[in-house]
């Protein structure tokens, strides 16, 4: 596919075979992704190459530089190139010469890629989470570099800042658009994804049993004899959402309590929304008598809110968080709770890749890790309902 300014009989040819392909059923980006695709394979263009420019590309097949384009980016899907801003498209490396073969007493370095580490997105809980990184990689002799990246960044722009980071794996923390994420885990070092997981993906997973902490959230309300309370979910495109609200539900299954007796609302996992949320259930002319927030961050937020309003904690109504971070012991009174072991998380999500890097551990695993309830002093019984 090299290019001369008058083309040569083998670019005829293939411009002829789009040509006659149009009438084929694949659409013209397809059949010219799949002709740069063969012409990578063959070894015409070399691992950090640069392709032709898209204008030329569009001449040299007669097809308008959109359809380029979307050639392209069915190639960088693939790993097979890589842009970068100003300069061009370059062809990838195999993913076989990306992985690093990690020596006894080498230092081990592991990237830590997340959007939660842009100011303003970490919190509490991801903080414990990369405690526990940082503490696995000192015992194992390791190094652990930070590459932040925001929500509006292009895939290619994450990836080429992986790979120029030459780094012995990743963990990759948090949400990640599902496209993005499956390239970086195709074509980067070896991967683990630490509070996310990506269904049809071969990487190793570390998250928390949502379900079975939402689960124990409704339970304790119930037990304590609250039979109407609302949840203040996260964004509720997220899993750890679903999950959590579908912990929930099977507990009020279990103990025969009607799904329409609770009250949802959705909250965005930070403090300021579980003061809205609170406010909006202090106005409710039936006011539910108990609040599980699914964080607690936002149940920080709520209790502020309850307070302004004049209302005791539990007496008025009580409230249970989730995380367990120090949240949870800052506010008054100190928070019921769903503890959940942050430092296990990255100290878990290290071992996991020291043992894809010395191949011991072949098949990818899923790692639950496990919660429980801590009771406080922000929930209590409910007067005159009798407790389960």
């Amino acid at each position: 596919m090299k290019v001369n300014g008058n083309g040569s009989e083998g670019q005829q040819r293939q411009r002829n075979t789009i040509a006659r392909s149009q009438r084929d059923r694949k659409y013209l980006y397809q059949q010219l992704a799949e002709i740069i695709r063969n012409q990578i394979e063959k070894g015409n263009y070399k691992p950090g190459e640069r392709l032709p420019s898209m204008d030329t590309i569009a001449a040299q097949y007669s097809v308008n530089k959109v359809t380029v384009r979307r050639a392209l980016a069915e190639l960088v899907k693939a790993g097979l190139i890589y842009s970068v801003p100003a300069q061009g498209t370059y062809v990838a490396e195999p993913p076989a010469s990306r992985a690093h073969a990690h020596r006894p007493n080498q230092l081990l370095t592991i990237g830590l890629i997340s959007h939660v580490m842009v100011p303003g997105n970490t919190g509490l809980y991801h903080m414990e989470i990369i405690e526990g990184i940082r503490a696995e990689l000192a015992r194992i002799n390791g190094t652990l570099v930070i590459l932040p990246v925001k929500y509006v960044e292009p895939q290619v722009k994450i990836l080429d800042m992986v790979l120029q980071a030459n780094l012995d794996a990743a963990v990759y923390l948090g949400y990640f658009d599902q496209v993005a994420l499956q390239s970086m885990i195709a074509n980067g070092p070896p991967a683990v994804l630490v509070d996310y997981s990506l269904r049809g993906s071969q990487v190793d997973t570390v998250l928390v049993d949502n379900r079975s902490g939402g689960y124990q959230a409704a339970e304790h309300l119930i037990s304590l004899g609250h039979r109407r309370f609302a949840v203040v979910t996260g964004e509720t495109d997220q899993a750890v959402s679903q999950d959590r609200l579908q912990g929930v539900y099977e507990a009020l299954d279990h103990f025969g309590v009607e799904h329409s007796s609770i009250e949802l609302l959705r909250g965005d996992f930070q403090r300021e929304g579980g003061y809205r949320a609170m406010s909006d259930i202090v106005a409710m002319s039936n006011r539910p008598t108990a609040v599980f927030f699914m964080n607690d961050e936002m149940a920080a937020g709520g209790v502020q809110a309850a307070n302004a309003a004049n209302l005791k904690i539990p007496e008025d109504i009580s409230i249970i968080g989730f995380d367990d971070t120090s949240w949870a012991t800052a506010i008054q009174p100190p928070l019921t709770t769903i503890h959940v072991d942050k430092g296990l998380m990255g100290s878990i999500a290290i071992q996991r890749l020291v043992q894809r890097i010395n191949g011991n551990n072949p098949v990818p695993t899923t790692t639950l890790i496990p919660t429980r309830l801590i009771v406080r002093d922000s929930t209590a019984p409910l007067a005159g309902v009798p407790a389960i």
